[in-house]
């Protein structure tokens, strides 16, 4: 009887020969086996890469968690990272607000030494609207200098959170363009944005702005600048009344954790958006590739101010995972020291943008509840 369940082979000839169809279908075989095996290979890959990613993405609020914390951009070469930001800089980013603001942009110039500036101007409606008049209000004001590195980014990317300022402090609201370090290094973007705050200061009345109540505020390297044009305002006597820092970016040492007075990396810091590798690339083109071994210009890296004591009252919020927290706790350490006021938040399991990857989340809207918080006591908006 036939077993059906064992067909009968075929018999194999004892010289076979080697025919063009028998050297595709073996060139086929063997063509699937090594895609099987490089897919195998890459499954596998991913896998260990996975993870060796947990432990730090458990350290992470699990409402921050997205797809972007797996990228691998802490091996990814910084310069392949720079040319991707330097083809996103050139990208207007302008995102919409349901705001009641009027926003424009003004152009003007410094009036010091006449250095021009383009800036996006934020103000509510009531303060702006047909018959108001804008010297009869003084009221205050912030501005905003956006984050991106030195890289990339523009002001008007922020004119949701600009505008939300705006409308519920009853403030205007200026947010500069500045040039970045691949089409200038510093001082350019230093004093793109200190040429609209001397330009504010000085038109204060007509623009119906108290001038003893200006705040300059900023995130990332946007925070760092905001730092430094505070300094550079107090060393001309053009003091300001009050500065927000959100995870900023003080040190041009950033990533040597001894370097901001930490002994080892106690948590997953830089990890995760902005790392190491990426921000001392950012900083060699910012400030040249010799910055480490030359004299540091001033204003610069303003962790490395000396004094302190004449700053104005300042708000640091940043996540306890960012790349730049040693720094900043150092930085809030140095003015509570000097006796200047200063509020320091930790967002504990944050890292560095979160804010942006999950703008949704509880804890970017304590964010910017606690920043605008703290502008409207230092401030005293109504």
């Amino acid at each position: 009887m036939k077993n059906f369940l064992t067909p009968s082979l075929p018999k194999t000839p004892k010289n076979p020969k080697t025919t063009p169809k028998t050297r595709k279908i073996a060139g086929a075989a063997v063509a699937l086996g090594v895609g099987a095996f490089s897919v195998g290979a890459l499954g596998a890959g991913l896998k260990a890469y996975k993870e060796s990613r947990e432990p730090y993405l458990r350290q992470v609020d699990p409402e921050l968690r997205t797809w972007s914390l797996y990228l691998p951009n802490h091996v990814i070469s910084p310069a392949l990272m720079l040319f991707i930001m330097g083809l996103v800089s050139k990208i207007d980013a302008i995102r919409e607000t349901d705001r009641d603001v009027d926003i424009r942009t003004i152009e003007g110039e410094s009036p010091d030494e006449g250095h021009p500036f383009s800036a996006r101007h934020i103000v509510p409606q009531r303060l702006s609207g047909a018959g108001a008049d804008a010297s009869a209000f003084m009221r205050p004001a912030m501005i905003w200098t956006h984050g991106g590195g030195h890289l990339i980014g523009t002001p008007g990317f922020y004119d949701p959170q600009n505008a939300k300022i705006a409308d519920e402090l009853n403030i205007s609201v200026f947010a500069p363009s500045y040039r970045k370090a691949n089409q200038a290094p510093f001082p350019a973007d230093l004093d793109d944005c200190y040429a609209l705050v001397r330009w504010v200061q000085e038109n204060a009345e007509e623009l119906g702005v108290d001038p003893q109540r200006i705040a300059v505020c900023g995130d990332s390297a946007g925070g760092g600048l905001a730092a430094g044009i505070v300094q550079r305002a107090i060393d001309d006597g053009h003091p300001i009344a009050f500065q927000g820092l959100v995870y900023p970016m003080l040190d041009h040492q950033s990533g040597n954790v001894s370097s901001a007075g930490f002994d080892a990396h106690e948590r997953s810091w830089g990890q995760f958006i902005w790392t190491a590798r990426l921000n001392a690339a950012a900083w060699n083109l910012y400030l040249g590739n010799d910055h480490l071994d030359s004299e540091l210009a001033p204003y610069a890296s303003p962790l490395y101010r000396e004094d302190l004591v004449d700053c104005p009252p300042t708000w640091i919020g940043i996540g306890d995972l960012d790349l730049f927290y040693p720094e900043a706790l150092t930085f809030a350490q140095r003015l509570d020291k000097a006796g200047v006021p200063v509020e320091f938040i930790s967002y504990d399991g944050a890292y560095h943008g979160f804010d942006h990857l999950a703008p949704q989340s509880e804890k970017t809207a304590k964010l910017h509840a606690d920043l605008i918080a703290a502008l409207r006591e230092a401030l005293e908006t109504d």
